[in-house]
């Protein structure tokens, strides 16, 4: 019997039938969603380790890679929503749509992974320039306060470059009366006023740039790395996402001539 003029028959050839490249894509999308709630756990993670971190020391490009790398992450989840919506549907514009979402978010992660790659080199730069006076100008005076202390007591550490930077804040110029000379956050054992460096031994010498930047520079390695290879398993998504539109089309043409393959959004 011969097929009418609205049917639209699957071709059969092997391994590139359209229902194979279906699975394909639907087994593609399971995974691209884990990746997807993966970006979001790791960005999220990165935020809540070094939230202090870099507000203190100001680091707009370091926040700026880890706020677009949690973005694409929810792009991902966006894009596999659609995939599950444009796939069982055969509409080859649906799908040229949705192979578009998956270069754009291949093309933002791709753009993450290089910021974040050449940050990681300058970013101890930027953390030896703006923690000193951070540290120096904040501390006592603002919410960063809780910020410093923090650093200083999970680092180990005391001042930006070393203990002594403490007589320059503010905190000490300001209160004539104080009996701390550093911070307690920077007592082995901190404890009420234990920074009147009554016991030196007590005491943290090490500043937090060093330990910091190193922090800093390992997530961004991680973000740079999930971000690559993310990138990588859209590649697979866009190729088999052609072949999926490739396949339709020329599905639509042979059995269905008279729409040339623009059918519309909208199904009739």
């Amino acid at each position: 019997m011969p097929y009418s003029n609205n049917a639209k028959v699957p071709s059969e050839d092997g391994c590139c039938r359209v229902s194979v490249i279906k699975a394909v894509l639907y087994a593609y999308q399971f995974v691209f969603m884990l990746t997807g709630i993966g970006i979001i756990g790791v960005g999220v993670w990165k935020y809540l380790e070094t939230y202090h971190y870099f507000t203190v020391a100001h680091l707009n490009m370091y926040s700026a890679v880890l706020y677009l790398f949690i973005i694409t992450g929810c792009l991902v989840i966006c894009a596999v929503i659609f995939g599950f919506c444009a796939i069982p549907k055969n509409r080859t514009k649906l799908i040229f749509v949705f192979i578009l979402v998956l270069v754009l978010i291949f093309l933002l992660e791709s753009l993450v992974a290089i910021l974040a790659y050449f940050y990681q080199h300058n970013v101890a730069e930027d953390v030896n320039l703006r923690l000193n006076s951070s540290f120096l100008e904040n501390y006592n005076r603002n919410s960063k306060t809780d910020s410093v202390d923090f650093i200083q007591e999970n680092l180990h550490c005391c001042g930006a470059q070393t203990f002594s930077d403490w007589k320059y804040s503010r905190w000490i110029k300001g209160s004539p009366g104080i009996k701390n000379k550093v911070p307690d956050s920077c007592c082995k054992t901190p404890e009420f006023l234990c920074g009147k460096r009554d016991h030196p031994s007590n005491i943290y010498y090490a500043g937090c740039e060093e330990r910091l930047a190193v922090i800093l520079k390992v997530s961004l390695w991680v973000i740079c790395a999930v971000s690559l290879g993310v990138s990588v398993l859209q590649v697979i998504g866009v190729v088999f996402g052609i072949k999926l539109f490739l396949k339709l089309e020329a599905d639509d043409r042979n059995y269905n001539p008279s729409t040339n393959g623009n059918e519309s959004l909208i199904p009739p």
